[in-house]
């Protein structure tokens, strides 16, 4: 009788392994599609902007390409385009924060 029950236990313990494994797939699943749907938005997004600022893109070669956008981006103007866009960032981020932690401060009071 003992060994009848410590089997029906193994059966259950077993069984919830089963449950938690598949858990665990479903869950790593749902990470892989939310972390390819936010590539392929990156990646959407991205061409969309070669494309609209620069419509000629489809005629060149990946290689060509990367040549192109490798001058462009040691360029001097390009390159303080980039730590202005940076720096305004990095300002309207600690807005946002500021702006959220008064928030949080007047909902507490």
């Amino acid at each position: 009788m003992d060994q009848k029950e410590k089997t029906q236990r193994e059966l259950q313990a077993i069984e919830e392994v089963k449950r938690a494994k598949a858990r665990l797939a479903k869950v790593r699943r749902e990470e892989k599609k939310t972390l390819r749907k936010e590539q392929d938005h990156h990646k959407f997004m991205m061409g969309g902007i070669i494309i609209k600022y620069f419509p000629d893109a489809y005629g060149f070669t990946e290689l060509e390409m990367n040549r192109i956008i490798a001058c462009a981006f040691a360029s001097r103007d390009v390159q303080n385009m980039i730590s202005t866009v940076v720096r305004e960032r990095s300002l309207k981020e600690a807005n946002i924060n500021t702006t959220e932690n008064e928030k949080a401060e007047r909902e507490s009071a």
